[in-house]
C-alpha cells in the first residue's frame, strides 16, 4: 500500500503543477486549445487526488494499534 501511496501522491502533485501552468497560459491569452486540456486534466487531478486520499486513509487505518497497559 505504501508504494501505491507514493506513486499517487507524486502523480497528484504533477497534475496540480500542470493545472497551474495551463491556467497561467490560458489567463495570459495563449493557445485557446488549452482550455479543453485544462478541463480534462482538472478532472483527472480530482480523481487521482481522491484515490490518493482514500489509499492514504486505508493505510493509516490499517496501522497496528498499541495495546493499552
Amino acid at each position: 500500500m505504501k508504494p501505491l501511496s507514493f506513486i499517487l501522491g507524486f502523480l497528484s502533485a504533477a497534475l496540480i503543477l500542470a493545472q497551474l501552468t495551463m491556467g497561467q497560459l490560458i489567463v495570459s491569452g495563449h493557445d485557446p486549445k488549452l482550455i479543453k486540456m485544462h478541463q480534462h486534466t482538472g478532472y483527472l487531478t480530482v480523481v487521482v487526488s481522491l484515490i490518493y486520499i482514500l489509499v492514504s486513509m486505508v493505510a493509516i487505518a490499517s496501522l497496528p494499534r498499541k495495546p493499552k497497559p
